[in-house]
C-alpha cells in the first residue's frame, strides 16, 4: 500500500471520527435548542506558528463560522486578528509584506531614527548600558517596539472594545505569571498588550506587566489552549498545531531554539491534555521540519506549508459547515466582518513612566495636540518621532473612550539608561587594525541632551566627541558642539600613478552648528568649524609640501538620509551638501626639494580666502527582494583655491575615513588628490545566499590637475571591481578585486567591521 493510499484511508477515518462527534454534538445541541459551537485553537510557535494562515483560509473557504477563538504566542496574534474580523486572505497578505525580522529586533528600523541619531545608530558589536554607574541587565533581550506599534495599528479596528467578548468573534489567549508560573488567561484590557504579552518568550522578549502582574510567553504553560476554547463554551474544537513539542538535541541550532526549549517543559504535560480534548485536530509539524521558531526570512515557505495542509483540511471543514447549516440555516457565514473604523479624536494627553526627560519633551516632539483628529498611522507615526530620540526603550499608548467617539490618550514611556559604554572592531586596507570604544551620555550637565566620545586605537588614530542639545517649541531645532582628530598615513602620486613618498596628515577640528529637522529622514543647517591640517612627509628627493595651517570654515549644510538599513540597504537615498567660506587662515607650510626652500608667491602658492562645496549622494533601487542597485554622485569641489594639496580631496578607496575623502573604485586612497573631483559609480548588490552578497561594481571621475594656475585641465580615470560581502554580526566583511585601466593594476581592498 502507497503513502496515497495510506493518506486517503486515513481522511476516510478522520471524517467518519468527525461525522461521529458532529452527529453527537449536533443532537446535543438541537436538545438545547442552538447549533454546535466552533472553537478553534492556534497553538504557539514562533515564526512556525504562521502557518495557521493557511487552516484561516481554508475555513473560510469552506464557509465554517468559528464561535470562539483562542491562541498562544503566535497563535494570539493570528486569532486575535481572525477575531477582529480580518479573513486568512487578508492575515496572509500582511505577513507576507511585514518586516518580520525588523519587528524582532531590538533596534528600530533606520528610517524611525531621528537624523541626528543615524551616524552613531547601530555602528558597535556591543553596547552595554549602565545605571548609576552599574551595568543594567533586562529581562528579556528585546523589548519590541517596532512590534507593539505594528500590533497597535492591525488592532485599531477594536481600540475601544476591551471587553474581547465583545469581538467580531470571542478570543482569549493565553499568558504565564513570571512570578508564580501559574496560567493567566487574558480576555480583557488592551489587546495589544496581550498579543505582546502572550508571545513574550523568557529571556528573548522582555516581560508585559499587566496590574500588578508581570507575564511572558504562554507557551510555558499552555501552548495548545484547547481547554481554554471548551471552558469558553465550544462543543467542537479544531485545533492547529504547528509545535512539535520539545526538540532533539540535534535540532537545536541557534541561541534562540535553546532559549525558546528551556521555556517550554512544563508545557509538556498541559499538551498531552489539551491534545485529548480536541475534536478535530490538525499537525502541521512534518511540513515545518525545515523550520524552527526564529525563522522569519521564511515566511512565504512556512505560509505556503499551512496552504497546503489547509487544502488537505478543506473538506472536512466543508462537510462541517454544510452540517451545521442544515441545523441552524440563518446562521449562515460572513466573509467580511471587519468593523467600521474611524479616526479618532484626542481628549488629552498623558504620559507616564518618565525619570531622566521631561513631559514637555516628550509632547513637543510627539507633535500632537489635544483636540485633534488622528488616524492610526498618524498615531504611529507620532509615536516613533519620539522614539526615534534613543531616549526610551518602549513607548506603548491606550487609547479610553470617553463617548462621542473621542478618547483620552495614555501613554507608557520606558526609557533608556542614560549612559552606554559601547565597542567595536575594524580592520581596512586603509587604516589598518582598530579597536573602537564609545561612551555614550544623555542629559549630559542639561536635560534633552545627547553627548559622546568616539576613539579608535590604532597606528591610525582618530577621535570623535559631540554634544547634541534639542531646542524649540517643537524640538526640531538643535545645538551641536563637536571635536574630531585624525592621523592618518598617507601616500603622494605622481601623474603617472607612482608612488612618490609616504607622509602623516594630522587633522582636527571644533565645530559649532545649529540644526533643523524636517522630520527624522531630513536636517539643514549652519555653522563654524575650526580646522587645523598639519603635513609632515618623510624625506625624499621629491618636491614635499610640509608644515600646518589653521582656519575658520563657516558653512550651511543640508543632509537627507531615508535608507532603510544601516549595513547593506536596499532602498532610500543619503546625501549630504555642505557648502563653506575658508578665511582667517594662519599658514605655516612650507614647499621644497631636497631640504631647499621655494618662495611660496614663486610657486602661485597663495592662502587666500575661497569657496568650497562638497556633495555626496548614495541612492538604493530595489530590484526585488535579492538585489539593488546603488547610484553614487559625489563631487569635492574648492574655488578661488590656490593651496597645492593643504585643503584638497582625496580620491580611492571603498570606505569614507579621512577627511576630504570621496571613495571611488580601482584605485587607493590618495593616488589622486585635487581640488576639484567629480565622479559618478554603479554597483549591483546582490543577495545569493542569506546575509551573503555579490558587489560589482563601476566609476568615472574627472579631476583637475592644475590647482596653481588655476587652468581648467581636467583628468578622467575609470574604476571597475567585484566585491563579495557578508552581513555579520561583527558588522559587514568585504573583499574586493579592483582594477583601473589608469593605473594598469589590480588591486585587492578588504573591510572587515564597523567603521569609525
Amino acid at each position: 500500500m502507497n503513502q496515497g493510499q495510506l493518506l486517503h484511508i486515513s481522511r476516510l477515518i478522520g471524517i467518519i471520527i468527525f461525522s461521529q462527534i458532529l452527529l453527537f454534538a449536533g443532537a446535543s445541541a438541537q436538545q438545547q435548542g442552538h447549533r454546535p459551537k466552533i472553537g478553534l485553537t492556534l497553538s504557539g510557535g514562533g515564526a512556525r506558528g504562521l502557518a495557521h494562515i493557511g487552516i484561516l483560509e481554508a475555513l473560510d473557504s469552506a464557509g465554517l463560522k468559528v464561535d470562539y477563538v483562542t491562541g498562544t504566542s503566535m497563535g494570539s496574534i493570528v486569532g486575535a486578528l481572525y477575531a477582529i474580523g480580518y479573513p486568512g486572505d487578508s492575515i496572509e497578505a500582511i505577513a507576507r509584506r511585514l518586516d518580520w525580522p525588523s519587528l524582532f529586533s531590538n533596534q528600530p528600523v533606520l528610517t524611525d531614527v531621528s537624523y541626528e541619531e543615524k551616524a552613531e545608530y547601530n555602528k558597535y558589536i556591543i553596547e552595554i548600558p549602565f545605571e548609576y554607574g552599574k551595568p543594567k541587565l533586562a529581562s528579556g533581550v528585546i523589548s519590541g517596539e517596532a512590534l507593539w506599534l505594528e500590533l497597535a495599528r492591525l488592532g485599531w479596528p477594536v481600540k475601544d472594545k476591551k471587553d474581547f467578548s465583545q469581538f467580531n468573534i470571542p478570543f482569549k489567549c493565553i499568558a504565564t505569571d513570571v512570578a508564580t508560573g501559574e496560567i493567566v488567561t487574558l480576555d480583557s484590557g488592551e489587546i495589544v498588550t496581550c498579543m505582546r504579552a502572550s508571545m513574550a518568550i523568557p529571556s528573548i522578549f522582555t516581560a508585559v506587566k499587566i496590574g500588578n502582574r508581570k507575564l511572558v510567553d504562554g507557551g510555558v504553560v499552555r501552548n495548545f489552549p484547547v481547554i481554554t476554547a471548551k471552558e469558553m463554551g465550544a462543543d467542537i474544537v479544531i485545533g492547529s498545531n504547528v509545535s512539535g513539542g520539545l526538540r532533539k538535541a540535534d535540532q537545536l541550532v541557534t541561541p534562540f531554539d535553546i532559549l525558546y526549549q528551556l521555556g517550554f517543559y512544563k508545557d509538556a504535560a498541559d499538551f498531552e491534555k489539551a491534545r485529548k480534548a480536541c475534536d478535530i485536530y490538525i499537525p502541521i509539524i512534518k511540513e515545518l521540519e525545515d523550520y524552527s521558531a526564529a525563522s522569519f526570512n521564511s515566511v512565504d515557505s512556512i505560509i505556503e506549508a499551512g496552504k497546503r495542509k489547509g487544502r488537505e483540511m478543506y473538506p472536512v471543514f466543508k462537510r462541517l459547515a454544510d452540517s451545521l447549516h442544515a441545523i441552524v440555516p440563518r446562521d449562515s457565514f460572513v466573509v467580511n466582518r471587519m468593523p467600521f473604523t474611524a479616526d479618532v479624536d484626542i481628549s488629552s494627553i498623558h504620559v507616564s513612566g518618565l525619570i531622566h526627560s521631561d513631559e514637555k519633551f516628550f509632547l513637543q516632539r510627539l507633535h500632537l495636540k489635544p483636540g485633534g483628529c488622528y488616524s492610526p498611522m498618524q498615531l504611529q507615526k507620532a509615536i516613533r518621532r519620539v522614539y526615534g530620540t534613543r531616549f526610551y526603550k518602549l513607548i506603548t499608548y491606550n487609547l479610553i473612550p470617553e463617548g462621542y467617539g473621542r478618547s483620552r490618550m495614555d501613554i507608557t514611556a520606558e526609557e533608556n539608561p542614560l549612559t552606554y559604554v559601547k565597542f567595536a572592531l575594524n580592520y581596512n586596507t586603509f587604516t589598518g587594525a582598530s579597536a573602537i570604544i564609545n561612551l555614550t551620555q544623555r542629559n549630559f550637565i542639561v536635560p534633552n541632551s545627547r553627548s559622546f566620545v568616539t576613539a579608535a586605537i590604532s597606528e591610525n588614530p582618530r577621535l570623535n566627541a559631540q554634544y547634541f542639545k534639542y531646542l524649540g517649541r517643537s524640538r526640531s531645532f538643535g545645538f551641536g558642539v563637536g571635536a574630531y582628530y585624525e592621523n592618518n598615513g598617507l601616500i603622494s602620486y605622481d601623474e603617472e600613478f607612482g608612488k612618490m613618498q609616504s607622509y602623516r596628515n594630522k587633522y582636527a577640528s571644533v565645530d559649532m552648528n545649529l540644526q533643523y529637522s524636517f522630520g527624522g529622514n531630513m536636517a539643514a543647517g549652519a555653522g563654524t568649524r575650526w580646522e587645523y591640517i598639519k603635513y609632515k612627509p618623510q624625506y625624499s628627493a621629491f618636491t614635499e609640501v610640509r608644515g600646518s595651517t589653521n582656519q575658520l570654515n563657516t558653512y550651511a549644510f543640508w543632509g537627507i538620509n531615508s535608507l532603510n538599513h544601516k549595513i547593506y540597504p536596499t532602498s532610500g537615498l543619503e546625501l549630504r551638501v555642505e557648502g563653506g567660506y575658508i578665511y582667517n587662515q594662519h599658514p605655516g607650510i612650507s614647499v621644497s626639494t631636497n631640504g631647499e626652500a621655494y618662495n611660496l608667491d614663486s610657486l602661485g602658492i597663495r592662502f587666500n580666502n575661497y569657496q568650497r562645496l562638497m556633495f555626496t549622494s548614495k541612492y538604493f533601487v530595489p530590484l526585488g527582494k535579492k538585489s539593488a542597485l546603488e547610484f553614487n554622485g559625489n563631487v569635492g569641489w574648492n574655488f578661488n583655491y590656490r593651496q597645492s594639496r593643504v585643503n584638497g580631496f582625496i580620491l580611492g578607496g571603498m570606505n569614507n575615513v579621512s577627511r576630504n575623502q570621496l571613495p571611488f573604485i580601482g584605485i587607493f586612497e590618495g593616488e589622486v588628490m585635487s581640488s576639484k573631483i567629480a565622479m559618478v559609480q554603479v554597483a549591483w548588490q546582490y543577495e545569493f545566499l542569506r546575509n551573503l552578497y555579490a558587489i560589482p561594481r563601476a566609476g568615472a571621475s574627472i579631476y583637475g590637475t592644475d590647482a596653481l594656475t588655476g587652468a581648467n585641465t581636467y583628468q578622467y580615470i575609470s574604476g571597475y571591481g567585484l566585491g563579495a560581502g557578508y552581513n555579520s554580526r561583527l558588522g559587514p566583511v568585504e573583499a574586493t578585486m579592483m582594477y583601473s585601466e589608469q593605473t594598469g593594476k589590480l588591486k585587492f581592498y578588504v573591510n572587515m567591521g564597523f567603521n569609525f
